[in-house]
């Protein structure tokens, strides 16, 4: 082998070799960080409540006849005013005509009642007839008046039942089932046809007890001059709403079976990501609340040390932080010292890290 082979051969052993270190040099590990973060002091005050619409109206035909159109998909949202079910109109349109024509010839005749009386009284300022005749004028003069109010009124009546042929929507919102098809003969006594909530905005009620209504009134986020209190709430799945709600209605009894009161918050909802029948949890907190530090309680550990966390700094790289905790709820732990607000825990992928290794963050989406 000549002294050139023996050259390249060397250089491929090496590439080889440096091309298997370069391979087994270990990848950073994805790791899922979360910040630390200011929230209310009181939200561990959690209650259980439950979605419920602002308005609902509940459809019901107000004429008898054939149903001729349903309007609307089930389900799904309608607007104020718009026609949903549209009942056969030509019976009412019938009526409008002929009370039209019959108030026409009311006024045609209180009309000629009106003339003659005038006439009569201009023959009586002469002296040419009686008092009893110009008095006979007036009676049919007003007989004929009356007839055209009462001929008034049986028009607007008419108008009124050709205008419930269709039955439009009281307010935005989401329409449920309906009762009947097109082709049925409703009527006043056909029951609901179909119901319409509101959806944005939107309530949840829940009970707090009488110890933390007298609390609530005694720091005086519960007054004459107002209610201060606001809310948020947490899904079934556990994500935290991405709104607070502000509690606007507080019950005026307490119930003595639970002894609990009535709060409902509003929210919005123009998402309609709530809907009516839901339930959510309710954490309760003042507007003038003070904050504490919180952190994912699932990003809390504990060993012989007490609690720590593992946090990443600016360089990515894992440090171990002792920590001293406060409250826990369902999703947060409070964190009286040891972090900062933005500090980054590692919440997800906590077996394949420690101290020092430097990682992949990527942020939580909770």
């Amino acid at each position: 082998m000549t002294i050139t082979s023996q050259l390249l051969c060397t250089l491929f052993a090496i590439g080889l070799v440096g091309s298997a270190a370069a391979q087994s040099k270990p990848q950073a590990p994805s790791v899922v960080v979360a910040p630390a973060t200011l929230q209310d002091l009181q939200k561990q005050d959690e209650f259980v409540g439950r979605v419920v619409a602002d308005q609902s109206v509940d459809l019901r035909a107000r004429v008898d006849g054939v149903l001729q159109e349903v309007n609307f998909s089930e389900g799904g949202t309608v607007n104020k005013g718009d026609v949903l079910f549209r009942i056969e109109k030509r019976k009412y349109s019938v009526s409008v005509d002929a009370a039209q024509a019959s108030l026409k010839s009311a006024q045609a005749s209180a009309l000629s009642a009106k003339t003659e009386l005038d006439r009569q009284q201009t023959l009586f300022d002469k002296g040419d007839v009686p008092q009893s005749v110009l008095d006979t004028a007036k009676a049919t003069f007003d007989e004929t008046q009356a007839s055209v109010d009462e001929a008034q009124a049986k028009l607007e009546i008419a108008q009124i039942d050709l205008d419930h042929t269709e039955i439009v929507s009281p307010l935005d919102g989401r329409i449920g089932l309906s009762a009947v098809d097109a082709g049925n003969i409703v009527g006043s006594d056909s029951g609901v046809l179909a119901t319409v909530t509101s959806v944005d905005p939107i309530l949840v009620s829940f009970f707090i007890s009488e110890p933390i209504l007298l609390r609530e009134r005694r720091n005086g986020l519960i007054s004459r001059q107002g209610i201060k209190l606001a809310t948020q709430i947490t899904l079934a799945d556990g994500q935290t709403y991405d709104t607070e709600g502000n509690v606007t209605y507080v019950g005026d009894i307490v119930r003595q079976d639970t002894d609990t009161v009535e709060l409902r918050a509003t929210f919005s909802n123009p998402d309609g990501l709530l809907i009516p029948g839901q339930l959510v949890i309710v954490a309760l907190s003042g507007s003038d609340d003070s904050k504490i530090l919180t952190v994912p309680r699932n990003a809390v550990q504990f060993d012989k040390q007490g609690y720590f966390v593992f946090s990443v700094d600016d360089k990515n790289t894992v440090r171990r932080t002792d920590i001293e905790i406060g409250t826990q709820t369902a999703t947060r732990t409070q964190v009286n010292s040891g972090l900062e607000n933005g500090d980054r825990v590692v919440v997800q992928g906590l077996q394949k890290i420690h101290e020092g290794l430097v990682v992949k963050p990527i942020d939580s989406q909770s």
